[in-house]
C-alpha cells in the first residue's frame, strides 16, 4: 500500500494525522462546550467560536492532505490533487490567515480596553463575530485572486511543498503574504508584551512612584463586576500572546528558510521534513496549548461540560435500565 512512499513519511505522516485528529476532538468538545456555557460572561465565546471552527476546518485540510496521500496510489493521488487539491490547499490556509487577523482583533481590543476600560460596546459579541466575517471576506478574498489566476498554489503531501501553477514564480498576492504574514505575529507580540508591562506597572503603581500623578486611568475597581471584567481581560490579552507564539513558530521558519537558504539547504533532508511537519502540527496544537494549558478557565468549563455530559449519559442509561426491568418484570 506505502511501496510509492519512503517508511520515514509515511511513520511522520501516520503520527501528524493522529495527533492532527485528536487535537480536532479537542476543538470539536471546546466548541461544544463553549455553546453550552455562552452566557458565561467569564469566558471569551465569541473569540472560542472562531477560533474553534477554524481549528476544526484547518484540521480537515491538513488530515485530507495526507490521508489521500497515504491511502492513495501515486499517480491516483496525483490526479486526485489536480482536481480539488487546490480548493483544499485553500482551506487551510484560510483557516490559518483568519486566527491571524484574529489575533490583530483581539490585541486591538485590548488596547481599547486600556484606553476606555469602561466602554466595551466596540467589542461586544456580536461585533466581534460581525468584525471576524470581514476578517473572513479579506482572506477569502486575497486567497480567492491567486486560486482564479493563472497560478494558483497546490500542496503536495509527496514533496511537503506549496506548488503553484507558474514554478518557480509566485502570484503578486501570494509572495505578498508570503513575505509579509511574519509581520503580523511578531509585531502583535512586540503590542501584547508592551501593553502587560505597562498593565503590571500601573498595578504596582510604578507611574506614581516616579510622577506624583497618574495620567493613566485606573482599571481596578473595587466593584465585583469590575473585578471579574478584570481577570477576563488579562486572560484574553495571555491568550492572544499565546496566539502569536504559536502562530511565529510557521512563519519564524518561513522566514529563516527565505533569508538562509543556503544554511537550510545544507541541512539533511530528514531534518528539513521534520521542520516542517512540527511547524505544520503547531498550527493544530495552538486551541490545546492557549484553550487548555494556558487557560485555567477555559479548562475547568471543559472539565464541567464533560462532566455533565458523563453524569447526563449514566443517568439516561441508567433510567433505560431501569425501564427494560420493568417490562421485564411484568
Amino acid at each position: 500500500m506505502f511501496e510509492h512512499i519512503p517508511m520515514f513519511h509515511v511513520v511522520c505522516q501516520f503520527v501528524f494525522c493522529i495527533l492532527a485528529i485528536l487535537f480536532m476532538v479537542y476543538d470539536i468538545a471546546l466548541l461544544m462546550a463553549t455553546y453550552a456555557y455562552r452566557n458565561d460572561q467569564n469566558i471569551p465565546f465569541a473569540y472560542l467560536i472562531v477560533m474553534n471552527v477554524c481549528g476544526v476546518l484547518c484540521k480537515i485540510a491538513f488530515i485530507t492532505d495526507f490521508a489521500t496521500y497515504l491511502a492513495l496510489p501515486y499517480y491516483e493521488y496525483l490526479s486526485y490533487r489536480e482536481m480539488i487539491g487546490r480548493e483544499f490547499t485553500m482551506l487551510g490556509t484560510l483557516t490559518y490567515f483568519i486566527p491571524m487577523c484574529v489575533s490583530v482583533l483581539m490585541t486591538m481590543n485590548r488596547f481599547f480596553i486600556v484606553i476606555r476600560p469602561t466602554d466595551q460596546r466596540v467589542f461586544g459579541q456580536r461585533r466581534i463575530f460581525f468584525y471576524s466575517f470581514l476578517i473572513l471576506i479579506l482572506c477569502f478574498t486575497l486567497l480567492l485572486i491567486p486560486r482564479l489566476s493563472y497560478c494558483p498554489v497546490n500542496f503536495l503531501a509527496s514533496t511537503l511543498v506549496f506548488l503553484t501553477a507558474c514554478a518557480p514564480e509566485r502570484h503578486p498576492v501570494t509572495k505578498f503574504t508570503n513575505i509579509n504574514a511574519i509581520w503580523v505575529p511578531t509585531t502583535l507580540l512586540v503590542i501584547n508584551v508592551l501593553m502587560m508591562l505597562h498593565l503590571k506597572a500601573h498595578r504596582y503603581d510604578f507611574y506614581t512612584r516616579i510622577r506624583q500623578k497618574s495620567s493613566v486611568i485606573s482599571m481596578l475597581s473595587s466593584s465585583s463586576l469590575a473585578q471579574s471584567q478584570l481577570k477576563r481581560e488579562n486572560m484574553l490579552m495571555r491568550q492572544t500572546v499565546a496566539i502569536t507564539v504559536g502562530l511565529s513558530f510557521y512563519e519564524v521558519g518561513s522566514l529563516l528558510m527565505r533569508t538562509f537558504p543556503d544554511a537550510y539547504n545544507s541541512l539533511p533532508q530528514y531534518v528539513r521534513d521534520l521542520t516542517f511537519y512540527f511547524r505544520l502540527e503547531t498550527i493544530c496544537a495552538i486551541n490545546f496549548f492557549v484553550y487548555y494549558l494556558g487557560s485555567p478557565s477555559t479548562r475547568k468549563m471543559l472539565k464541567k461540560y464533560l462532566g455533565a455530559e458523563v453524569k447526563k449519559e449514566f443517568s439516561t442509561r441508567k433510567v433505560s435500565s431501569t425501564f427494560q426491568m420493568s417490562r421485564i418484570e411484568n
